[in-house]
């Protein structure tokens, strides 16, 4: 998975990178990602200062999210649990289209009337 940050208003030293990495990582166990965009930023003269916005790239349609707070843990919990959320609503969608599509046949249904090899 390949990671660009942008990190703005804040001393973002390698520890802070790490972090938000190894909480990447874990949403990669989920989903395959191939890239993840993250913004993050304090705005002095906002309230909330905080700002995040990840973008991830996966198979089908890219997954984002946007959260504001108080704090960067704060903010990044949101974001992530965002993610997440998004993540696990495509995998049960998935899951129920997978069972739709094994429908029995029509003869087998209930309105057939016998089951196969039974006489009527």
């Amino acid at each position: 998975m390949q990671t660009q940050f942008r990190i703005r208003g804040l001393n973002a030293d390698a520890s802070l990178r790490l972090w938000l990495e190894k909480q990447l990582e874990r949403l990669h166990k989920l989903i395959p990602v191939s890239t993840a965009e993250v913004v993050l930023e304090r705005e002095q003269d906002s309230a909330p200062a905080f700002r995040a916005h990840v973008h991830l790239a996966v198979p089908g349609p890219d997954i984002h999210a946007a959260a504001r707070d108080h704090t960067v843990e704060a903010v990044w919990l949101k974001v992530a649990k965002n993610l997440r959320q998004q993540i696990e609503r495509r995998k049960t969608k998935q899951v129920a289209r997978a069972k739709t599509n094994h429908q029995p046949p029509l003869t087998a249904s209930r309105w057939a009337g016998a089951a196969p090899g039974q006489r009527v």
